[in-house]
């Protein structure tokens, strides 16, 4: 039977991917619950708290949104809170089915929003690179055409001075496209942890 030692040490090897600050205040805010509820309630704490693979992949969770929120302006932080809700998703103790579902979901999931971000790349890097194939063009052809030689080079300057301005905008549509996955996959684990409580 677990007691609270075995309890906090299993607890704490699962949130090793948090930073050591994080991991230590979680694991006493969990030391002052079982204070607060006496030795003598150690079993019923336990029970009421669930396995520490259940409470680590709330922790986890948590920490991501808050990372988030804090560090909003930051895309790898956003990428890094996006990996730190799909480990907990997948570390929280679920039942077979549940959990092929969510790691279907995940996939699933990722390859959208993969193939959405290269697509919107794709399309502003062939923009760009179409406006310096037609620059080039217009430098060649100089000496033989100048007049078409002048529009291609005005179309290139065009098409190129576009491709540099969406590039920020562009940075902007990914960085949203990852929060709101984030969002997404918080909102994901909050159902199936649930579902996981009422007992599906």
């Amino acid at each position: 039977m677990m007691n609270r030692a075995s309890y906090l040490k299993k607890l704490r090897g699962k949130l090793q991917r948090l930073p050591a600050h994080e991991i230590d205040a979680a694991l006493a805010y969990y030391e002052e619950y079982f204070d607060e509820a006496g030795e003598e309630n150690e079993q019923r704490v336990i029970q009421q708290l669930g396995s520490p693979s259940h409470v680590a992949s709330q922790i986890l969770a948590d920490y991501a949104l808050k990372d988030l929120e804090a560090t909003s302006t930051s895309t790898k932080k956003n990428v890094s809170a996006m990996w730190l809700i799909i480990l907990a998703i997948l570390s929280a103790p679920l039942s077979l089915p549940l959990l092929v579902v969510a790691i279907a979901l995940i996939f699933s999931f990722g390859a959208v929003i993969f193939s959405v971000i290269i697509a919107i790349l794709g399309t502003v890097l062939s923009i760009f690179f179409g406006g310096i194939a037609a620059l080039i063009s217009g430098f060649f052809i100089l000496t033989q055409d100048w007049p078409t030689a002048l529009l291609f080079m005005g179309v290139g300057f065009i098409v190129t001075g576009l491709g540099i301005l969406l590039f920020p905008i562009v940075a902007r549509l990914i960085k949203t496209i990852v929060i709101v996955c984030v969002e997404a996959l918080s909102k994901l684990f909050h159902k199936i942890t649930k579902k996981r409580k009422e007992g599906y």
